[in-house]
């Protein structure tokens, strides 16, 4: 039973290396940009930030993604997604249009913090031991992240998504910043 975390590596920025990793993400967070934009598109943005990417495993299968991005890596990747998108505009126009609340997502993230871009969680709710040692991988990860290089971390989530509220209320994030669709909040460390 035991919870083991592993980052990811350049060797795996493959379709064959991010399947499994990228259809947890589909799965687990839906009408995300990935499901949204395909695999190809998840191995471009994976470039810019497979160093602090991780996932955790429970008996071979993944039960945690993670994954953070700096203030530079995020603007490289917001004109990747806008290249993307312009590249094919007359498919991309009528998914941004059907997607429009992702605009509410744009931000000025907080000075000297790095983005929890990723957390998703898929443990049984009757696993109450497991759950909370992932919970302290986690926290202890956000931690080695942040340690001689952020203030913090910070990360935003849909107003509608009551797990990721509970989450990040039971860990201290503390909101900074909230619209009719997403809510920002941070933790300094």
């Amino acid at each position: 039973m035991d919870l083991k975390i592993f980052k990811l590596k350049k060797s795996q920025l493959t379709k064959k290396g991010t399947k499994k990793i990228y259809f947890f993400l589909i799965k687990n967070i839906k009408n995300s940009v990935f499901s949204i934009f395909g695999h190809n598109y998840f191995l471009e943005l994976l470039k810019f930030n497979y160093q602090d990417t991780f996932y955790i495993k429970k008996r071979g299968q993944i039960v945690s993604y993670i994954s953070y991005i700096n203030k530079i890596n995020e603007d490289k990747m917001k004109k990747k997604l806008l290249f993307f998108i312009l590249k094919n505009i007359l498919f991309n126009l009528p998914i941004l249009i059907l997607n429009y609340k992702i605009f509410f997502k744009i931000h000025e993230p907080p000075d000297n913090y790095i983005q929890l871009i990723h957390l998703v969680i898929k443990i049984k709710e009757k696993e109450k031991k497991i759950k909370l040692k992932l919970h302290k991988k986690i926290e202890n990860l956000h931690q080695k992240i942040v340690y001689k290089k952020y203030q913090g971390v910070y990360a935003i989530y849909e107003n509608k998504n009551i797990i990721a509220s509970k989450y990040y209320k039971k860990t201290n994030f503390k909101i900074y910043k909230k619209n009719i669709f997403f809510s920002f909040v941070k933790k300094k460390f």
